[in-house]
Order: C-alpha cells, then structure tokens, then sequence
C-alpha cells in the first residue's frame, strides 16, 4: 500500500468515527456518592440497585462512564450492557438524557444544584472480575457498577453507602466513613479497586 493510500484510508476513518465520550469533558460534579442496595428482595431478581447523586454548579451536559474491564482482568467486559431502568432527576424535576457511547450515559443538567441517577444492575455472572449474586450474598467490584465524570480529573472524594438487610455482613478495603456500611476513598482508583462483599458469609482474620 503506498503512502498516498494510506493517507485517504486514515482520513476516511477519521471522518467515519463519531466523537467518543472520551474526546468530550462532563461539566463539573461535586460531592459525589453511591448507593449501593441490596437485600433478599433484589437478590430474587438478582439485581443491585445502584443511584449516584452529586452536585453541579451550573447547566449543561454531565456525561458519567462506565469502566469496561477491571484491574488484574485486562479484557474488555463491557459492563454497561448489564445496566438497565436508567433514570436521572434534580430535586422532583426529571432531566432527559441520551447515550454519548455505549458506555457513557449524557445528562442534560438545567440548572445548579443536586442531581442523582439510578439504575439496576443485573448480577449474575460467577467471576471476579465481575459481579454475582445468591439470595443471601452478593459481590461486586466498583468498576461494575461506579459511574465516574469523563473529562473530569480522577482524583475525586466519594463515599459509597450499602443499603442491604440489618443480620447481613459488609466487607471491603475501602476505608470506613461515617454511618452505617458508609465507605469513603480519596481518588477513582481506590474506589473502584475495592471489590464487595454483602450478605451472609463468616468473617475470620490472620497475622
């Protein structure tokens, strides 16, 4: 293939591909937190409820992404396919939203305040890269199911709240915050590197 050749096949290809989310920047967000619920009741539907709330200081277009593999599985896992009942609200107000890419969920922010989305998640695949669920147990890591703000740098506060039954257990390395089963971490990398454990299960410790 000579030069000239490649040249227009690169051109056309350029031209093909659609602007990825990547190539855009969320508006910012702020106070960042997730919800995180699980009980006997969605571990019949094997689904893990999941809302993310935080604030904006003005309008414009929050783009949040979700990652496609998870550290120490490097493949592609596509896991927005199992996101389902997506919805996006401020206050009683719903906020329309569209997808900017398969794995980035774009929200029309109108004005400066609190904004939360939520969605279920289906659980029901047996890998550790991935998230599973029993009626009495669940596991999930954060690259599951914690949607993050494209563009925005991730060094980022957050906090992750478990809504799960009162016997049940919660278990992970993220660093405890307050409430009851509240986490917190200080950057995107440690929230979602801190897999999940939730439900019945015995706890033992070794030095």
């Amino acid at each position: 293939m000579d030069v000239k050749t490649l040249l227009i096949l690169t051109i056309a290809a350029a031209v093909a591909v659609p602007l990825s989310a990547q190539q855009q920047r969320s508006i910012p967000i702020s106070s960042i937190h997730y919800d995180v619920q699980f009980d006997s009741v969605s571990a019949q539907s094997r689904t893990i409820g999941v809302s993310l709330s935080f604030n904006t200081k003005g309008s414009g277009e929050v783009l949040l992404s979700l990652s496609a593999w998870t550290p120490g599985a490097y493949e592609i896992s596509d896991y927005a396919r199992f996101i389902s009942e997506f919805s996006a609200t401020s206050g009683t107000d719903s906020l329309d939203w569209d997808k900017a890419d398969p794995d980035t969920w774009r929200v029309m922010v109108n004005r400066a305040g609190p904004v939360k989305v939520a969605f279920e998640y289906r659980a029901d695949s047996l890998d550790n890269a991935m998230s599973w669920t029993r009626p009495d147990f669940a596991f999930f890591n954060g690259t599951n199911l914690f949607l993050y703000p494209e563009g925005q740098s991730k060094e980022f506060d957050a906090t992750v709240t478990v809504q799960t039954e009162p016997a049940w257990r919660v278990a992970t390395g993220m660093t405890s915050a307050t409430g009851v089963n509240t986490f917190k971490s200080s950057n995107y990398h440690d929230l979602v590197d801190m897999p999940f454990f939730v439900g019945r299960f015995d706890a033992d410790s070794t030095t």
